[in-house]
């Protein structure tokens, strides 16, 4: 980011943050509001006396207003929304950049999930891994093919987020869009099978709170659409034939794996 964009987002952020509003941040400012808009844009740069005025303001000194947006002091009372989303994109920056991107194709996956509460059935959602420039990201579909009113619609999801590779396992944080809107996390790695299939475990949440579930994930055919894919993307019970084979009898090793870990951790 140039100065003149740092001091747009830490202008953004330190407003928000103290009076709750751009347009009240104007106001104490007595600053007029275009005024503000064409800073808030790097459109402009602002003149001597327009940023000491917005440095009394905000209680900051012009050397911090120009510092990238994470050096500066963001004490002023309740976080806001676009000051905790742009500390999370400062934090998520260099695993997106710094690296090269997750080795995992764009397409669709079904991940096949182990439920703690129902040890005999296999919650199936849809996986969308999509790349945006040196960035991997993903979409997961839950619950979409459950009919309204059965008990697993209650726990519809839509997680979004992005996909970072560290020493071969591929880790997928996101956050529910809807609902609760709970952080999600999966870590899984290549299992040693000529089908393109990964396993380990997610953080899900259930009716009693979150838990932890073993996880098997299958590229889909090239042939299948997501309007299908998320009508196969279900509740199955584990012996159910529409479940690949392989995905039953592998998912049946992950949760040994992750009890045996845990097991290992606590000892």
């Amino acid at each position: 980011m140039s100065a003149l964009e740092n001091f747009a987002e830490n202008l953004r952020r330190l407003c928000l943050a103290k009076a709750g509003s751009i347009s009240a941040a104007a106001r104490g400012m007595e600053i007029g509001r275009s005024q503000i808009e064409s800073y808030l844009q790097a459109r402009r740069a602002p003149g001597r006396a327009s940023v000491k005025k917005i440095c009394q303001y905000l209680g900051v000194t012009e050397e911090e207003m120009y510092q990238r947006p994470i050096s500066v002091d963001l004490d002023h009372g309740r976080p806001s929304a676009q000051r905790v989303l742009s500390a999370a994109r400062d934090a998520l920056e260099p695993l997106l950049f710094a690296d090269p991107a997750a080795g995992i194709a764009p397409g669709l996956y079904h991940a096949y999930m182990t439920i703690p509460s129902t040890p005999d059935s296999l919650l199936c959602a849809v996986i969308v891994i999509a790349k945006q420039g040196n960035a991997t990201t993903f979409r997961r579909l839950t619950n979409r093919a459950v009919k309204k009113g059965e008990y697993w619609s209650r726990f519809t999801g839509d997680h979004k987020g992005i996909v970072v590779e560290r020493l071969n396992c591929l880790s997928f944080a996101a956050a529910n869009q809807i609902g609760t809107q709970e952080p999600t996390l999966m870590r899984l790695r290549w299992l040693p099978f000529s089908e393109k299939l990964l396993g380990g475990h997610s953080m899900i949440f259930t009716p009693a709170g979150p838990s932890f579930s073993a996880v098997v994930m299958v590229p889909l055919n090239s042939r299948i659409n997501l309007r299908t894919a998320l009508r196969l993307a279900k509740v199955y019970r584990t012996t159910d034939d529409a479940v690949p084979r392989i995905v039953r009898d592998m998912i049946v090793q992950q949760r040994a794996d992750f009890i045996s870990a845990v097991t290992r951790d606590l000892s």
